[in-house]
């Protein structure tokens, strides 16, 4: 076999799938046979090989077969690897604007909120990678943020994760109080707790988050910024133009068609201070 010719099975594979895609009811062994032009046996070998790979999924009475998981899969992970690689360029950029402001970049997986990028103020320039770096809810802005934007069945998971009387009420004096915010967030565009968070000297620092919306209007993630909390209100106004500004770049980045990615073949007022390194959570 030559070594740019194709790979058979691989492409009867390929066939298979699509095959199946579109299906609303999903198909029969028998139709992905006679779509594919592969005997019965041979789809079926086909078929339960894609299913554990959860690229085909069953529906039993009748038999059929669907898309898997699998597939959704794949496309959330590129439209993320493309949003991290965006977002990471326009931080660095916005930073540079900014240097005694942090900006970080934060994503919702169901209830939780998990930083994903950073660039900080002790190390302008420099773009630091957190994949699993937990917020805490009822506290942070970003938290907050995606809470007030959460469809109803994640807003629902949210409380029964973090019950309110638990983790919330120390923050809130009841659910009115949050529930009047999380209006104000929607109202306003962003947010801005009004009772401040503390560095690990203690220090008061604030904080916002604005959201970063798709092409159909839904929050994919939410740009943070932080800075002393005794720098002049001019300089916290500053911070909330220079968020939402970061965050209609990297929306409008997402609508416009990816390029190539070089990595992968074809496919009061005082003089504000930094927030040291171990406080990077305070969005």
């Amino acid at each position: 076999m030559p070594g740019n010719a194709p790979i058979q099975s691989l492409q009867r594979a390929a066939r298979v799938l699509f095959a199946v895609a579109g299906a609303d009811e999903g198909r029969s062994i028998a139709q992905i046979a006679a779509a594919t032009g592969l005997r019965e046996n041979t789809a079926y070998k086909f078929i339960r090989t894609l299913e554990q790979e959860k690229l085909l999924k069953r529906r039993e009475h009748p038999l059929r077969f669907l898309l898997g998981p699998a597939i959704a899969e794949l496309k959330r992970l590129d439209d993320d690897r493309r949003l991290l690689s965006l977002a990471g360029r326009v931080l660095v950029r916005a930073q540079a604007r900014m240097p005694d402001a942090n900006l970080v970049l934060l994503e919702a997986e169901g209830p939780d909120t998990y930083q994903r990028l950073g660039v900080f103020a002790e190390r302008p320039g420099v773009l630091a990678r957190r994949r699993d770096f937990k917020i805490e809810p009822y506290l942070k802005a970003s938290s907050l943020l995606f809470l007030a934007f959460a469809p109803e069945p994640v807003a629902r998971e949210f409380f029964q994760r973090h019950p309110f009387a638990r983790h919330g009420a120390r923050h809130w004096k009841n659910r009115d109080a949050l529930d009047a915010f999380l209006a104000e967030v929607r109202r306003s565009g962003h947010a801005q707790p009004a009772f401040p968070d503390l560095d690990d000297a203690r220090r008061a620092i604030f904080r916002l988050a604005v959201p970063v919306f798709d092409a159909d209007r839904a929050v994919v993630a939410a740009v943070g910024g932080f800075i002393s909390d005794e720098v002049p209100r001019a300089r916290k106004l500053r911070l909330l133009r220079l968020c939402k500004e970061t965050a209609a770049e990297i929306a409008a980045g997402l609508k416009t068609p990816a390029a190539p990615d070089p990595q992968v073949r074809p496919k009061g007022a005082r003089d504000s201070r930094p927030v040291r390194a171990s406080s990077r959570s305070r969005t």
